[in-house]
């Protein structure tokens, strides 16, 4: 069993008492475990622009395509 299981059980009960603005201090490996939500979806950016050289020749912005499909 991890031993973030015994703190974490230990906390849940506690989450309902919590009032507004009172701060639990945690871990990293454990604060991304209880959010209040998920956070907010991005947009797909498709394609995006970088700097490239070849030899001497520099292309300011260079098209990559993250090639993602679905069949």
């Amino acid at each position: 069993m991890p031993a973030y299981i015994k703190y974490i059980k230990e906390l849940l009960p506690r989450k309902s008492s919590l009032k507004g603005g009172q701060t639990i201090v945690m871990n990293k490996k454990c604060s991304a475990l209880i959010q209040p939500q998920l956070p907010t979806k991005r947009k797909d950016p498709g394609s995006f622009h970088v700097p490239c050289a070849i030899g001497e020749t520099m292309f300011d912005k260079a098209l990559c395509d993250l090639g993602a499909s679905i069949n």
